[in-house]
């Protein structure tokens, strides 16, 4: 079964495309930003910023260099939010990771489905400007 894919619309105009992967033992959904005006744009102005945030450290060391600025996956994709079915809110255990190299955004949700003997329906997937279902797929099989 292929894996289930969409795409989600952030209220900076950031599209991020869902790719929606199950095994027996795990579910997975990665949102992968589309590149585009809005990402480098992004991609720019904090690349400007680390550069100050690193020389600042250097100058005056770390701890007086203020907080490093953020990745567009920390800021822009900080903004979709996942609510996966019932039955997994009390038993699946969710490991969220954000992050990326250089223009590459990823947000990553990773639920542990051990103990829970039937999982379906869908996951709920909200940004400011829009809100999704995405079914979820059988098991995987190699």
């Amino acid at each position: 079964m292929s894996p289930a894919k969409a795409t989600v619309k952030t209220s900076s105009g950031v599209e991020a495309a869902l790719t929606l992967v199950r095994s027996e033992k795990t579910l997975v959904l990665d949102a992968l930003a589309i590149p585009s005006t809005e990402t480098r744009e992004f991609d720019t102005a904090y690349g400007l910023a680390l550069t100050r945030w690193l020389d600042a450290s250097a100058r005056e060391g770390i701890s007086h260099a203020g907080a490093p600025p953020l990745s567009g996956a920390r800021v822009i994709l900080a903004e979709i939010r996942v609510t996966p079915p019932k039955v997994m809110l009390g038993v699946g255990r969710e490991i969220q990771g954000k992050g990326g190299t250089g223009t590459e955004w990823l947000a990553q949700w990773t639920w542990d489905l051990s103990g829970i003997e039937t999982v379906d329906g869908e996951l709920l997937i909200q940004t400011e400007v829009e809100a999704i279902t995405l079914p979820l797929p059988p098991p995987r099989t190699n």
